[in-house]
């Protein structure tokens, strides 16, 4: 995922915006793509202590594995912006294709 700080910085002003309390405690969601599904266990295992839920890991219709995994927590655009590019390594180091951003939502 290659995302500036900047357009991080731009979403949060429209979540807020939109009536999102960003300095509250979100559920934010963290996408993995691979053609092989090993390589996104390997993630997994990588963020085993960390509070990272899994949420899915299906195979696309493309063919490529998907991992989605989750957290609780409350980010700022900086310490968010800081994740991704930590993702982003992440991937690397495990041979995975794609470190592919984020989602959040309101936890009910």
């Amino acid at each position: 995922m290659n995302a500036s700080l900047e357009s991080v910085k731009e979403m949060f002003h429209k979540m807020e915006a939109d009536g999102w309390n960003t300095s509250s405690a979100l559920k934010w969601g963290f996408f993995f793509f691979d053609k092989d599904r090993d390589k996104l266990l390997d993630v997994l295992f990588e963020l085993e202590e960390s509070s990272y839920r899994i949420e899915e890991i299906h195979q696309a219709d493309s063919g490529d594995w998907v991992l989605q995994v989750s957290k609780i927590d409350t980010l700022t655009p900086e310490k968010l912006h800081r994740r991704n590019l930590a993702f982003n390594e992440l991937a690397t180091h495990c041979g995975v294709e794609l470190y592919d951003g984020w989602d959040v939502g309101k936890i009910e």
